[in-house]
């Protein structure tokens, strides 16, 4: 993943085939592998090198950082300020099927599919320890599950769309392009089928990941985004159950800022590196540039967002604590936010405004806690745990604090089985602290949508918060359709 260890091999072709490359029939732009290219445990280990790049670096030096933001754009936490009219689509929901920054990423998820597709297709046949092996390959499927992942989330109609995830979702290659001979021309597989491909790899990587490796996928990792899409699929039993697999090995940090500022803490479960030396287009599409207000600052909260704010300390709350001459002073708007709380503050989650080095968040301890209290209350109703579990993340951000500064009485912003009348009411506020503490990481639309909520006005599952299928793709690839809404050969 970082640029200075890397090794790029040219029979890999990692970094040179774009994603049009590997789902069409044409000749490939750069080198193809040389026969017999992966010969040892070290040539493997140097292409899952190459595979973390791949997913750290989106076609056309694009950041990975466009994975997260793109999510928040289109969606109602934030109000997109800048002039880059490719995310200007984004954010109006206007876009047009010729969008560079759309295919950047299209082709940037298929890249990183096929560098995890070389890995797993070559592995078989490797005389070498076969747990070093299986370490390998198993990060090679959370690869390749983790970009299906986001392609299904961005160029499909969301789960639950049709009755039976029958719509079209994104075309499935599993095997590896390295001649071209394997050039295809895929169809587009139903959302159900690509979730079921997604689960089958992560359930691998699972089993398969042994070793913790510095900033690199674990077990945990393959579970935690397990519990995630069982979440989204309404399977509430198992998205608890995962959930409740991934919370004791890993540790909530003591304030909110310490998973933003040391990257890598004991409350990360995986984020896409990047640092100094490999940051692909720092200064136009890093996840630094577009959020940071010393930066391009095109990203500002929404009203809405600021209204949000100011319900998670319930009216009950506010009126206890003002009986007794407190305040509850909730860290995520003091610490995360920008000045005073208005519809010009932005996000201070990435600081690192020299270098735009910040790491792009996938998956954290805080999601985990709030999925397994959100599944159980969905399951189970009004109960102690969901409470619990809610509790532990608004006590770690809200401070309540009395008239001089000191410490006051912590438990009078905690919630209470009192305070709900039924389960509609504990899903909400557990909704609303999630909004609150993913807020800015790549969560918002997914969740409105798998809740078949607005997004920005817009219904859940409407033609517009689907981006389309890039202009390259279709004019290349006779068997693939396009989304409803922009024209060409749409999907029937």
């Amino acid at each position: 993943m970082y640029r200075t260890t890397k090794i790029i091999l040219m029979f890999l072709v990692i970094a040179g085939l774009s994603a049009c490359d590997l789902l069409e029939n044409q000749q490939p732009q750069q080198s193809l592998p040389a026969e017999g290219g992966l010969e040892t445990l070290a040539d493997f280990e140097s292409a899952l090198t190459g595979a973390y790049d791949n997913v750290q670096e989106l076609a056309g030096g694009t950041n990975s950082g466009q994975l997260a933001f793109a999510n928040d754009i289109i969606a109602d936490n934030t109000v997109w300020t800048g002039s880059f009219p490719t995310y200007v689509q984004i954010a109006e929901q206007q876009m047009a099927p010729n969008n560079g920054s759309i295919a950047d990423q299209w082709d940037g998820n298929y890249q990183a599919i096929n560098a995890a597709n070389i890995i797993i297709n070559g592995m078989g046949e490797l005389e070498a320890d076969q747990a070093a092996k299986d370490n390998i390959a198993g990060q090679a499927y959370f690869i390749r599950a983790l970009e299906y992942y986001y392609l299904v989330q961005y160029f499909a109609k969301p789960w639950g769309a049709t009755a039976d995830n029958s719509h079209p979702g994104v075309p499935i290659q599993l095997e590896a392009v390295t001649s071209q001979d394997d050039f295809q021309n895929p169809s587009r597989a139903s959302v159900s089928a690509v979730y079921d491909q997604i689960i089958k790899d992560l359930k691998k990587a699972e089993e398969m990941i042994t070793q913790a490796e510095p900033n690199k996928a674990t077990s945990g990792a393959a579970t935690a985004l397990l519990a995630r899409i069982a979440l989204i699929q309404d399977r509430y039993g198992d998205a608890a159950d995962l959930a409740g697999q991934v919370i004791p090995n890993y540790t909530l940090s003591d304030d909110v800022t310490t998973y933003f500022r040391e990257e890598g803490s004991d409350e990360s479960i995986f984020e896409i590196q990047h640092t100094t030396q490999d940051v692909p287009d720092p200064a136009n599409t890093s996840i630094t540039a577009v959020y940071n207000a010393k930066t391009r600052n095109d990203i500002q909260i929404s009203q809405v967002f600021v209204d949000a704010l100011d319900r998670v300390v319930t009216d009950a709350q506010k009126a206890a604590l003002d009986g007794v001459g407190q305040e509850a002073v909730d860290s995520r708007i003091t610490q995360l936010l920008t000045g005073t709380v208005a519809e010009t503050s932005t996000t201070t989650k990435y600081e690192d405004i020299q270098n735009s080095a910040d790491n792009v968040p996938v998956l954290r301890l805080s999601e985990m806690i709030l999925t397994r209290a959100e599944a159980l209350a969905e399951e189970n109703g009004v109960n102690q745990e969901s409470i619990d579990l809610l509790n532990k993340i608004r006590t770690r951000a809200i401070n309540v604090e009395t008239e001089d500064g000191g410490a006051g009485d912590q438990s009078l912003i905690e919630y209470t089985l009192a305070d709900f009348q039924g389960k509609e009411e504990l899903v909400d506020a557990i909704l609303l602290e999630r909004r609150v503490e993913l807020a800015f990481e790549g969560h918002r639309k997914t969740d409105l949508q798998r809740r078949q909520m607005d997004v920005k006005g817009t219904a859940w599952d409407a033609n517009e918060l689907v981006f389309p299928i890039p202009t390259s793709q279709m004019d290349s690839n006779e068997n693939i359709c396009q989304n409803p809404g922009y024209g060409g050969r749409e999907c029937e």
